[in-house]
């Protein structure tokens, strides 16, 4: 009778381990394609990624992955490719507040900063209230409290479209990336442009 929980327990230990193995981790490739560097990163080294495998009505314009994960939300990711490089980088996922909530978390954590937010008909441009803060002299405490108070009045839409920036990179420059964060209530679309 003691033979039996010592075979159960390395029994549970490969299935805890089998089961650890299969979950979903972040792909190598994408910190390469998902930053703040103006440098677009190169189609060719992604077209014949094992990971990767092409989805567009076009062949060679459109890579998408299975389940992966962005820090520690399950995302599915899609390339959209131009002519030699990657131009735009797509996360989705289902819709939660706390998905939400860690994804904006997640882009300042990744060096992007909020630019403008609209929810529904509604919008707050961040970059215009903080100079308007500067040129006032109110702090800049000041605008994150009006953000804030934005965000969680009323609205007449579960819409919210924000943009985000790299801070200090030159807005004239066309290959300095930028994030659209899109929620329709349903799902969560994160959208990396370089173009």
């Amino acid at each position: 009778m003691r033979t039996l929980p010592v075979l159960i327990l390395p029994f549970l230990l490969v299935l805890n381990a089998i089961a650890f193995s299969t979950q979903a981790t972040e792909s190598w490739w994408l910190r390469t394609v998902f930053n703040t560097s103006s440098d677009q990163p190169s189609s060719q080294n992604y077209i014949n990624d094992v990971d990767l495998m092409d989805c567009g009505d076009v062949e060679g314009t459109l890579l998408c992955s299975d389940q992966t994960k962005y820090y520690d939300l399950d995302v599915y990711v899609e390339l959209e490719l131009g002519e030699s490089s990657i131009e735009v980088v797509r996360l989705t996922l289902p819709y939660s507040n706390l998905s939400y909530t860690k994804l904006q978390a997640y882009l300042r954590q990744d060096g992007f900063a909020l630019s403008s937010i609209r929810i529904g008909e509604d919008e707050f441009d961040v970059v215009a209230q903080l100079e308007h803060a500067k040129r006032e002299g109110v702090g800049f405490d000041e605008v994150d409290k009006q953000l804030v108070e934005f965000i969680n009045a009323p609205h007449h839409s579960s819409d919210q479209v924000s943009l985000w920036n790299v801070p200090n990179s030159s807005s004239a420059s066309s290959s300095s990336p930028w994030v659209q964060l899109q929620s329709d209530g349903d799902n969560l679309t994160v959208e990396l442009n370089r173009f």
